[in-house]
């Protein structure tokens, strides 16, 4: 951001246009996971479920909080275009969906550059941003541990099911260990299990270290909402 510069007529420095082309150039993609959140198709997150047992009562699949999300980046746009368009006397003719906005205002950048009042539009534009895709990719849920119950966890030797049933004991983010999941990690490479000798009829023996940190560093595949 910058005074104006008689010699460029422009109210934004290079920098300044190089992050607005990049936060352009992201909205429209943005824009169509912003869209799958408010209509409850978001990859991220479980799928809706049902408000009460009676088959015919189902959520709404539509999210408030996302759709102002959406809506105020929507406006955001529309204000740029807007002041553009009334200070350069041009004509907008483009689409009105706010990926058509976007590609607009990235396409005429040096007329926005150009225009009064815009040094604060990669300021404006990248807090709607932002906010869309907190709202998109929401952060990772933080987790507060028993240190000591995880520490003594760790050193033990079981079979799966012990380990699973240990794992309930723990919480979140352990809660999802199942047999299923050992087993994932397992095929994955991610563990295996401790050196015998065994016996034909011994259950194979696991450190539970290595499960609860495989558990944590591989990710578990996201099922989408069939919303």
């Amino acid at each position: 951001m910058m005074a104006y510069d008689e010699s460029t007529h422009l109210y934004l420095t290079v920098d300044a246009l190089r992050e607005l082309a990049e936060l352009l150039a992201g909205i429209p993609s943005l824009a169509e996971d912003l869209e799958d959140s408010v209509n409850g198709r978001a990859r991220l997150g479980a799928a809706n479920t049902r408000l009460s047992g009676r088959s015919s009562d189902q959520p709404l699949p539509f999210s408030v909080g996302a759709a102002n999300v959406r809506d105020h980046l929507h406006a955001c746009l529309v204000g740029w275009v807007r002041l553009v368009c009334e200070q350069r006397a041009i004509g907008y003719s483009g689409p009105t969906s706010t990926a058509g906005l976007a590609a607009w205002l990235r396409t005429n950048l040096i007329a926005l550059a150009m225009t009064e009042g815009v040094e604060s539009a990669p300021a404006d534009l990248r807090s709607a941003v932002e906010a869309a895709e907190r709202v998109v990719c929401p952060p990772a849920n933080r987790y507060v541990l028993d240190a000591a119950a995880v520490a003594a966890a760790r050193r033990a030797r079981l079979n799966v099911s012990g380990i699973v049933t240990l794992a309930k004991g723990l919480g979140d983010p352990f809660r999802t260990v199942t047999v299923r999941r050992i087993q994932t990690l397992r095929d994955a490479g991610k563990v295996a299990p401790v050196p015998g000798p065994w016996a034909p009829d011994w259950p194979e023996l696991f450190l539970v270290g290595d499960v609860l940190d495989a558990h944590l560093n591989h990710p578990m595949r996201r099922r989408k909402s069939t919303v």
